[in-house]
């Protein structure tokens, strides 16, 4: 179980309908139990059957595996002698009697959540409400019933226009968006459910030309659909001084009326207010989270004094890397964006389950500082258990990998810890291991060696020679694939079957290229030396 609890100084009693109002009927259903509006919400938890802590009364539990429908009743009796309120389930919801009692005998109310939609973002969102709302429903710190949250604003933009809407930055994230998007096309349903603009939808918005109409004008935009299907838009840009933020969509059958329009301008303004307080708010924080992932990673005397000001200093600890297999080359902003989105969601994730726990995007590459409870064997694989699960979980266009280091006892050697996270993050990024996204350095020791010694041999300006140099040469010069042929033959311990096998090729094919092979290159297969050697340049010059 992992417990989104209240971050420090927030009083919280969030409600249930606030909540459901926050996800909309878009993301949730009411499938079964007593829905109270005015039930108070005091955490956000994942439910995990292999580490599950106290459940705290008034939480929310958002089951993300599966179970038979004894087990899922017990477990529902069990969160509801904890003090649960609901839960929340991936549809379809098991129509199963054993549950349907436990639901009776509880009350306690279960969601049913939309197929498609991300764990990793209902949490996030249901725990930034958490964050937003005080003791009275308000957003904490205004003292009045102004609305500085953007999806009330949302919800109120919607209203005035009688429309669907979302509160978009510019780079066509959703932001927040009204609770009603009932009615709403194809590409509004998979914006929602990914809280970004899909890229064939904003692609074809920027081929068109729309964001730079939108931009550039102090009106909204009408926008005729480029699909037949879908339906048309009412976009107004959100603009502070002369910086743009970002924009507001509406889904509309028509052009809006002069007096919803000079709405949807004024209402831009107070959007901009609060996107403005909201990111100063977040860039003060993720400065501060960087200035200390920085000095944690880097470890000594000063990473002591970081995790003391953490409240870590007496547990251990260890660093995870998290990267990209290929990277961003092709578009830089986009990479970014995407990096920082990753950050914020893995800050998300780890925080309730190790709290302390910090994660920055540094120099590319994302460093989380991961608290643990031990320091055996087991906690470092509770921290590659949370890597898995975390990359499991996200949702991104870009297949990510993560390194995780040995366990430090004292933050002051978190750089060693960090150095062997790096180290299993480059062994994946380079492909010589396909054991999973995840790996300690223990894991891929090997391939590190190989990759250090080829990365020294390459600065030294050092290069293949003796007969693979010769059959790498006559490759080049006469289309052949001799270094193929004996390169298979090795791996496959002079199988003859399995390696022709692996190089698609007849038996007796390569029975002949492997003698024609030793005939040009000199080479003497029997002897032990040679073939361990042919082993050695082959990974590290291959």
């Amino acid at each position: 179980m992992v417990d989104l609890h209240y971050p420090s100084g927030v009083s919280g009693t969030a409600t249930l309908g606030r909540l459901f109002d926050r996800l909309g009927s878009t993301l949730l259903s009411v499938e079964a139990g007593p829905f109270d509006p005015a039930t108070s919400v005091s955490a956000v938890a994942f439910f995990d059957p292999y580490d599950p802590p106290t459940v705290v009364p008034g939480t929310v539990v958002l089951w993300v595996g599966t179970a038979s429908a004894e087990a899922a009743a017990q477990q529902i009796r069990s969160f509801s002698s904890d003090g649960a309120v609901a839960l929340v389930m991936k549809e379809p919801i098991p129509n199963e009697p054993e549950i349907a009692e436990a639901v009776a005998e509880t009350g306690i109310v279960i969601f049913g959540l939309i197929r498609g939609a991300s764990w990793i973002q209902v949490a996030s969102m249901l725990s930034s409400a958490l964050s937003v709302l005080d003791s009275n429903g308000l957003a904490v710190g205004t003292g009045s019933d102004e609305p500085t949250d953007l999806f009330e604003l949302a919800n109120m933009v919607a209203d005035l226009l009688q429309a669907p809407v979302t509160i978009e930055d510019l780079s066509s994230r959703v932001l927040a968006f009204s609770a009603d998007q009932a009615g709403t096309d194809e590409s509004r349903r998979l914006t929602i459910l990914g809280l970004q603009v899909p890229d064939v939808y904003e692609d074809d918005h920027r081929a068109q030309g729309v964001f730079r109409r939108i931009y550039t004008s102090d009106r909204p935009v009408f926008i005729h659909p480029s699909i037949p299907t879908e339906f048309p838009r009412v976009a107004m840009r959100v603009k502070a001084g002369e910086e743009v933020l970002g924009s507001i969509w509406a889904v509309v059958h028509e052009p809006l009326t002069d007096r919803r329009e000079q709405g949807f301008v004024e209402a831009a303004s107070v959007v901009a207010l609060t996107m403005l307080r909201a990111r100063a708010s977040s860039d003060s924080f993720a400065r501060q989270r960087l200035g200390l992932v920085n000095t944690l990673i880097e470890g000594g005397q000063q990473a002591r004094d970081a995790a003391k000001q953490l409240n870590i200093a007496s547990l251990s600890t260890c660093v995870i890397a998290f990267g990209t297999r290929h990277g961003f080359a092709d578009d830089a902003l986009r990479s970014e964006a995407e990096l920082q989105r990753v950050v914020s969601s893995l800050n998300m994730y780890l925080h309730p389950l190790s709290p302390g726990a910090l994660a920055a995007l540094v120099g590319g590459t994302i460093y989380a500082v991961v608290p643990l409870r031990a320091n055996d064997e087991r906690a470092q694989q509770r921290a590659v258990r949370l890597a898995r699960e975390f990359i499991a979980r996200m949702d991104s266009t870009s297949r990510f990998l993560a390194g995780v280091g040995s366990v430090a006892l004292s933050a002051a050697d978190l750089d060693q810890s960090r150095s062997e996270a790096d180290a299993a993050l480059r062994v994946l990024q380079s492909g010589a291991v396909d054991k999973g996204p995840v790996q300690t350095l223990d894991d891929v020791q090997v391939a590190w060696l190989m990759l250090r010694i080829a990365s020294t041999l390459a600065d030294d300006g050092v290069q293949v020679s003796g007969p693979l140099a010769v059959l790498i040469a006559h490759d080049e010069q006469h289309n052949t694939a001799y270094v193929e042929t004996l390169k298979s033959w090795l791996e496959h311990f002079g199988d003859i079957r399995m390696a022709a096998d692996a190089v698609h090729v007849h038996r007796n094919t390569f029975r002949f290229r492997l003698a024609r092979l030793c005939e040009i290159g000199d080479i003497d297969l029997s002897d032990a030396d040679t073939r361990f050697g042919l082993i050695l340049q082959l990974r590290l010059f291959g």
